[in-house]
């Protein structure tokens, strides 16, 4: 939503901008004023445009930053995921280890042995 804010709000800056010249360049005014007025709308132009590219470098940062956030809580969970993967197993291994002693025992009581 932001995004298209300041998408609208550029293109809005840049129309009056643009809608600002062709008038300057239409008003009967002297030749040095009406240079003037084109260089001041130029200026203008060109510091909003500054502050637009700044703009869209810092939301691209932002971006950045939060896609790097995320990749390595994804990577944090699979590292977590893992782990738990890996203690069930062994949890798993030994409850088998300890049934497979009981049913020795059983064997070899009703064996003799």
């Amino acid at each position: 939503m932001a995004d298209n804010s300041s998408k609208i709000a550029g293109a809005f800056l840049l129309g009056g901008l643009l809608g600002a010249f062709i008038a300057s360049l239409y008003a009967p005014k002297a030749g040095k004023e009406t240079r003037d007025d084109i260089a001041l709308a130029a200026n203008r132009m060109k510091d909003n445009m500054a502050d637009i590219a700044d703009d869209t470098v810092n939301r691209v940062h932002e971006f950045a930053e939060d896609v790097k956030n995320r990749a390595e809580s994804i990577i944090g969970k699979g590292s977590d995921l893992s782990a738990g993967a890996r203690e069930k197993v062994l949890k798993a291994f030994e409850y088998g280890q300890k049934a497979l002693e009981e049913q020795k025992k059983k064997i070899a009581e009703k064996v003799g042995l």
